[in-house]
C-alpha cells in the first residue's frame, strides 16, 4: 500500500468501518485477555482461544515479545508425547503495569501491580476515620508519591477503589458512610494529574469481582459474584463476563436492599437492610448480647475457633449468621440465577467449617430449580484482593474489556 492510499478497512458487526490498524489493535487486545483469564499458552492455543489465523497470531506475538510484554517458557511436551514440545507464552515480569491505591476504613494500601498479579511495591498507611476532605486527598497522593515515584510514565492507569456509593463515568463518590471524607473528593483527578496517568474510580467490591477475573478464583468463569463480608456487606456481579452496573454506570449497593421492613435502622439511614443482619458489626453485637465469649471483641476467627471446639453458642451463632448471610446470596441466585459465590473479608476466616455451612443455607434457601451448581467459595487473593482488583479495573478498561467511560479524569 502506498503512502496515497487510505487504509484498509474492514465492515464491522455493527455496521461500522474498522481500519486494519483498529483490528490489529482489537487482536492485540484479545491475546492480552485471553492470557489474564485463562493463563499461559501455546501460540496454537492462543490462536483458537481468540478465533484468528496462525500467521497473525505470529505477527501480534512477535510485536509482544520484541516490546517485552510477554516472553516463552521452557518448552513442555504434548500430553500424548507426540509432536515438537510448545513453548507457553506468559507475561514478562513488570509488564503492564498498573498503579493500584485502595482506600478503606481506617487505612489507605497503595501497590504497583503488574499483568501477573505480582506486587513489586507496596505500602499500607494509617487513615483515620475522621479525617476530612482535604485531609484524607493530602494523605492519599502522600501515600501515592511514596510508591508511585519510582515508576512514573510507566503506569498504564492508576485504579482508585472506596467503599462507596460512586459514580465512575464520573469520578465521583456519591455517598460513603465508611470513609465520609470521601464524598465529593477530587482524588481521581488530583491522581491523574500528579503521576500524568489515567485514574479509574470503582467501588471496592466491584473491583474484587474484576481481580477475581483476572487473578483469581474467577478465571475462566463469565458468571459469578464477589461478596465483601465486613464491616459492611457488598457484591460485585460478573453477568456475562462483565460487571454489572446500574444506571448512569452507579455502581450497586446489595447490602442495602430491604430483607426487613420492621428491622433495624441502618447506617445508611434506611431500615431493614441486608447490611444489618449481615455484617461483622452484627455478628459481635449479637456475641455481646448473647453472652458468648468474647463479646464485642470477637472475631469470625475466633468464633469459627470456639466452635470447633466445642462451644456450643459459638455454633449456634455462626448458624444463625450463616443464614443471614445466605438471604441475601439466594436472593441473587433467584434475581439472576448467579451460582458461583467468591466471599471477602474477615469473614472467610471462620474456618472451612463455616463455608460449608454457609453452602449448605444459600442451597437451602434456594428455588431447587436453580439450586443445582451452587458453589460458595472464600477468596483466594486474601490480602491482596483490593490491591489486585484496583489494578485489574486499569487492565480491564486498558484492553477494552469494559465499556469507556466519559472521560479517564486526566
Amino acid at each position: 500500500m502506498t503512502a496515497s492510499q487510505p487504509p484498509r478497512r474492514t465492515r464491522s458487526a455493527a455496521g461500522g468501518l474498522l481500519s486494519s490498524s483498529d483490528v490489529g489493535t482489537a487482536n492485540r487486545a484479545r491475546v492480552l485477555q485471553s492470557l489474564l483469564e485463562s493463563g499461559p499458552a501455546s501460540r496454537a492455543e492462543l490462536a483458537r482461544r481468540v478465533n484468528v489465523q496462525r500467521a497473525t497470531l505470529s505477527t501480534i506475538v512477535t510485536g509482544l515479545l520484541q516490546a517485552g510484554v510477554l516472553v516463552e517458557e521452557d518448552a513442555r511436551p504434548h500430553a500424548g508425547g507426540a509432536g515438537k514440545p510448545a513453548r507457553p507464552l506468559s507475561f514478562a515480569p513488570e509488564a503492564l503495569l498498573s498503579g493500584a491505591v485502595a482506600v478503606s476504613r481506617g487505612a489507605v494500601e497503595t501497590a504497583v501491580v503488574d499483568a501477573r498479579g505480582v506486587l513489586p511495591a507496596r505500602h499500607r498507611d494509617h487513615l483515620p476515620t475522621t479525617c476530612g476532605r482535604a485531609e484524607l486527598e493530602r494523605r492519599v497522593l502522600e501515600a501515592a508519591e511514596g510508591v508511585f515515584a519510582a515508576y512514573r510514565g510507566r503506569l498504564r492507569g492508576i485504579g482508585l477503589t472506596v467503599p462507596a456509593l460512586c459514580d465512575p463515568e464520573a469520578g465521583v463518590v456519591l455517598s460513603c458512610t465508611a470513609v465520609p471524607g470521601l464524598e465529593g473528593t477530587a482524588l481521581p483527578r488530583a491522581l491523574a494529574t500528579r503521576f500524568d496517568a489515567p485514574v479509574r474510580l470503582e467501588q471496592d467490591v466491584r473491583a474484587f469481582a474484576i481481580g477475581e477475573k483476572w487473578f483469581g478464583q474467577g478465571r475462566g468463569r463469565t458468571d459469578f459474584a464477589a461478596l465483601q463480608v465486613d464491616v459492611g456487606v457488598g457484591a460485585g456481579v460478573m453477568l456475562p463476563g462483565h460487571l454489572l452496573e446500574g444506571v448512569r454506570g452507579y455502581t450497586t449497593q446489595l447490602g442495602h436492599t430491604c430483607i426487613d421492613p420492621d428491622g433495624a435502622r441502618c447506617s445508611c439511614g434506611l431500615r431493614g437492610c441486608w447490611e444489618t443482619v449481615a455484617s461483622t458489626r452484627w455478628l459481635r453485637a449479637e456475641a455481646a448480647r448473647r453472652g458468648v465469649v468474647g463479646g464485642r471483641g470477637t472475631s469470625p476467627r475466633r468464633l469459627g475457633a470456639r466452635a470447633a471446639a466445642g462451644d456450643a453458642g459459638a455454633r449456634a451463632l455462626l448458624a444463625d449468621y450463616a443464614d443471614n448471610l445466605a438471604i441475601g446470596m439466594a436472593n441473587l441466585v433467584q434475581l439472576l440465577s448467579v451460582r458461583f459465590f467468591i466471599v471477602h473479608g474477615d469473614v472467610v476466616h471462620a474456618g472451612e467449617d463455616f463455608r460449608r455451612l454457609l453452602h449448605e443455607r444459600v442451597v437451602a434457601r434456594s428455588m431447587p430449580a436453580l439450586a443445582d451448581g451452587i458453589e460458595v467459595l472464600f477468596s483466594e487473593l486474601d490480602q491482596d484482593a483490593g490491591l489486585l482488583g484496583a489494578a485489574a479495573t486499569v487492565l480491564s478498561h486498558h484492553l477494552g474489556d469494559t465499556p469507556a467511560p466519559a472521560h479517564d479524569h486526566l
